[in-house]
């Protein structure tokens, strides 16, 4: 689901979980797909972002596929189970999403 959503600027950002039995399915994509269409056709945001813990391979892979950009790592941004986790944060921007 989105995040909270800053109007003046028009950004907002993504968070997702997926129980582990229903991974590998392309369902997140879809999701997330589904949920930048209404961000950039609906509500005319224009700036989206997602944050994947740096080891998250499969969380990672959601915005690569759907061709968000890597804007760099946050060091130690996400407390997991005891540990501090650096994430990675991608962008997708109005202009350059296929679906707008």
């Amino acid at each position: 689901g989105f995040h909270s959503i800053d109007w003046m600027n028009r950004k907002s950002s993504i968070g997702y979980w997926l129980a582990h039995d229903e991974q590998g399915r392309g369902t997140m994509t879809e999701a997330v797909r589904a949920h930048l269409d209404h961000a950039f056709g609906t509500w005319g945001l224009n700036r989206i972002l997602i944050q994947a813990a740096v080891e998250n391979a499969r969380s990672r892979a959601i915005p690569e596929r759907l061709g968000f950009r890597e804007e760099g790592t946050l060091r130690q941004v996400e407390r997991v189970g005891g540990r501090m986790l650096d994430g990675v944060v991608y962008a997708m921007l109005a202009a350059d999403w296929p679906g707008g």
